[in-house]
């Protein structure tokens, strides 16, 4: 079925006709937010504590000579961010926005 050309009216009409596969299709895409939102919240708030240690790392083999630095590359990251790459290439529009959304609530709340 072709979604391009419906009108209101006909999209009521098949929602009313079959309720249960609109119910699982609200269901679906409604879990779909919830884990994103918990995901997103979660990642951002261990990348903050991620990056505060890589930050500390840094600042203490600065000041210690017995340390030596840690070679951080841009290479490195660049593997690593290609590497988390299809998380986000692969999850769909509601799994997108709860990534978001629990993104922003992970930043601001402490």
């Amino acid at each position: 079925m072709s979604v391009t050309n419906t009108t209101v009216e006909e999209v009521i009409k098949i929602i009313l006709s079959n309720p249960d596969t609109a119910v699982k299709s609200f269901m679906r895409v409604a879990l779909q937010f919830i884990v994103g939102v918990v995901f997103g919240y979660f990642a951002v708030r261990a990348l903050k504590y991620i990056l505060a240690l890589i930050g500390l790392a840094l600042l203490l083999s600065y000041i210690t000579t017995i340390v030596s630095p840690i070679p951080i590359s841009m290479d490195s990251l660049i593997s690593v961010a290609k590497a988390l790459l299809p998380i986000f290439t692969l999850s769909t529009g509601p799994f997108l926005a709860g990534v978001i959304v629990g993104g922003v609530i992970g930043l601001f709340r402490r």
